[in-house]
This record gives structure tokens, sequence and C-alpha cells, in this order.
């Protein structure tokens, strides 16, 4: 079976700043991007379009819509859950924060994915509470080694 991949919007915002999509040079990755949304291997949670700020990147989200999973009932329970456990992944009061990286990890809990970031092991971040509960992690540049072998 063909591994699934979620990404963290850190990671798409990282690729779109590394590796210019207007540049013929790095046309190679983003086509295997854009392949891989298209088998459904490439997907992500809609709270993450909402995060991508960048002007390229947020327009890149906006072409491939169908790649951000809708909070299903199964997904909600799951951010829920994690939640419980780590509720200082999100920062309520706070504006400009995050607030999507529970339900990221919930979409790769019930889509069976890899998660795909760019940020720190520090605690409550994605790789801290992945590693705790046992959910597989990479960062860009090892999802990039793996998808362009």
């Amino acid at each position: 079976m063909m591994k699934k991949y979620v990404i963290d919007a850190c990671a798409l915002i990282d690729a779109a700043k590394n590796y210019n999509m207007s540049k013929k040079t790095f046309s190679n990755i983003w086509e295997t991007l854009d392949k891989l949304v298209e088998d459904g291997r490439l997907i992500s949670s809609t709270e993450i379009l909402d995060e991508l700020k960048d002007d390229d990147i947020e327009k890149w989200g906006k072409q491939h819509k169908e790649a951000f999973l809708p909070l299903s009932r199964e997904i909600q329970e799951k951010a829920t859950e994690i939640l419980e456990q780590y509720p200082n992944m999100i920062k309520i009061a706070t504006k400009g924060n995050s607030n999507g990286d529970p339900f990221l990890i919930a979409t790769a809990i019930v889509e069976g994915g890899v998660i795909v970031t760019n940020e720190k092991k520090n605690e409550n971040k994605i790789p801290y509470v992945c590693e705790k509960m046992g959910i597989e992690y990479t960062d860009l540049n090892g999802f990039l080694n793996e998808i362009l072998e």
C-alpha cells in the first residue's frame, strides 16, 4: 500500500519559500506534490488551509481544496481525545496562533497517514505529541527525499 501524507502548514510554507514555485528548477517538486494530491496521497485538514498566509502557497492550497479534508465527526472526536491529553496544544486566548495541530494529528490517525511538519520537537508541538502517541511523522526534507526517489 502506498503511503499517505498529512501535511502541516509550516511544511507547505517552507516548501514555497525554499523551492520557489515559479522557478523551473523546482517544477518537479510541485508536479510531484500535485500528483500526490490527485492520487489522494497528500492531504491535510481544512484547519490547515486557513493557516496558509504566503501568497503562492495560499493560491496553491485553494487550487487543491480537495486535499484539505473537512472535520468529520471521527476527526473531531479524535481531536478532542488529543486535546484531553495535550490541552496546551492550542492557545484559546491568543490571536494569530495556529489551532489546527490537533485536527492535523486527528486527520493522520483517521486516514492512516504520516504527518509532514517542520515544527521542532518542543512540548505540545506536533512531533512531541506524535512520538507520545506513536504516530509516524517526518520533516519536509525527509518527505521530499521519499517522494522524489
